[in-house]
């Protein structure tokens, strides 16, 4: 029986795939929607995005042809989160959940839903 054990802690730079741009870069969940540590400005979050796809065998965003780059900077949202790793086989190293600013705890994080 595998037993799930989650401890709260404060990611950094480290604990993401990649920085780009100096903006740490995740993916997360299974359906390649991104996270950046801290909130920062729409455009230079996108760039981020966009490279860490390309880096990762991701589709560039800019080179869709039926989305605007406006329509994927309207999808890059700011708020907060609470992570936890996981010390057990799960698969995963740590997972995020939504939370309120004062939520002990909670950093910063700007998203990008791709699904």
């Amino acid at each position: 029986m595998t037993t799930s054990t989650e401890t709260a802690f404060t990611p950094t730079a480290t604990d993401m795939e990649a920085t780009h741009y100096g903006i740490p870069v995740s993916t997360y969940g299974e359906d390649g929607n991104m996270l950046a540590l801290g909130h920062h400005n729409k455009r230079q979050t996108f760039a981020a995005f966009n490279k860490h796809a390309r880096t990762f065998g991701f589709a560039n965003f800019a080179d869709q042809s039926n989305t605007h780059l406006d329509e994927w900077i309207n999808e890059i949202h700011t708020t907060w989160a609470v992570f936890h790793q996981h010390a057990d086989d799960s698969g995963w190293t740590w997972d995020v959940w939504p939370a309120d600013p004062d939520t002990p705890g909670a950093v910063p994080i700007t998203v990008l839903s791709v699904a």
